[in-house]
């Protein structure tokens, strides 16, 4: 009797957990915010003084100073050539967040990681290496390091960094900021404040730029190849680009061509088309204002033409 109530419950676990196996990972659980023509994940969490493991250095909350009013990290540094590590006395001050998955880890569903930092220091003005930020996806050799230069002291600038730029962005999963003491020296204050951490990216689908890459070609040239930036949410994208052909006002072509988020390049098939010497154009989103984009090029006689005749 109890082997025939344990076997059902058995199965229902095991049936339960094969069910979980097969959902799909987490999702964020924030919103984005529509801000101008961006859409914008904010990271408010990056600015949680508890969060970060300094050393050398110390972290607290920015109570005075804030970035654009949202939560804001103070890093305060006192540079000291006698008290790093026994061999090495001239350190680097340094402090490192884990990022909460998946909640701050949707990089690769955006185009720019961003964040407000202002600084102030006890000279003059900021050394060339002022500030590194690490970004680790999730561990060497994936780590990006890029030097803060945007850095003005008293003023709040922007830090927008491409994800492009940074490699196997889809597995962030740390951050690190430090600096290099021997960029300072001895016994100089900086006090850093960084806050308003957002992800961003277009809100509508659309081009960052196109770019034909033959601005002169054959008649007899096969395709036309185009260099494209496409922006916008992945779900805004699957329709595909509409491309327009046009010679003056004559359209001679349009298609729809597939493409996915970030720089990639596309071929479109003049084989049919039979372009005769002149200058054309290509438009992508042609009649849309607000998202049309162009690029010129010009079509010559084709030496090879002249032999077949």
């Amino acid at each position: 009797m109890k082997s025939a109530l344990v076997l059902p419950a058995l199965w229902a676990l095991l049936c339960a957990a094969v069910a979980a196996s097969d959902k799909p990972p987490p999702r964020p659980s924030q919103q984005t915010v529509r801000e101008g023509d961006d859409e914008v994940l904010y990271l408010d969490g990056l600015a949680d003084p508890k969060r970060w493991r300094p050393a050398e250095c110390t972290v607290s909350a920015s109570e005075k100073l804030k970035a654009r009013g949202r939560p804001t990290v103070h890093v305060h540094i006192p540079v000291d050539h006698h008290a790093g590590q026994k061999k090495y006395p001239i350190g680097w001050p340094r402090m490192y967040l884990n990022l909460k998955r998946p909640d701050e880890t949707p990089w690769a569903e955006f185009e720019r990681f961003e964040f407000m930092v202002h600084a102030t220091m006890s000279r003059g003005k900021p050394p060339k290496r002022v500030l590194n930020l690490q970004i680790h996806c999730p561990a060497r050799p994936h780590v990006t390091n890029r030097n803060l230069s945007e850095i003005t002291l008293g003023k709040w600038v922007r830090v927008s960094i491409p994800m492009r730029q940074i490699a196997n962005v889809a597995e962030v999963r740390r951050l690190g900021l430090n600096i290099s003491e021997s960029d300072y020296r001895h016994g100089e204050k900086l006090d850093f404040r960084l806050g308003a951490f957002r992800l961003a990216r277009a809100a509508e689908f659309g081009l960052g730029g196109l770019e034909v890459r033959s601005r002169v070609m054959y008649a007899d040239a096969p395709v036309l190849k185009l260099q494209l930036d496409v922006v916008g949410p992945p779900q805004k994208i699957g329709g595909g680009l509409p491309l327009t052909i046009r010679r003056g006002k004559e359209i001679l072509h349009t298609e729809t061509v597939a493409v996915e988020r970030g720089f990639q390049s596309v071929r479109i098939d003049l084989t049919k088309l039979k372009l005769a010497p002149g200058t054309y154009s290509v438009i992508a989103f042609a009649g849309d204002e607000k998202r049309q984009a162009s690029g010129g090029f010009r079509v010559v006689e084709s030496p090879w033409q002249e032999g077949r005749k």
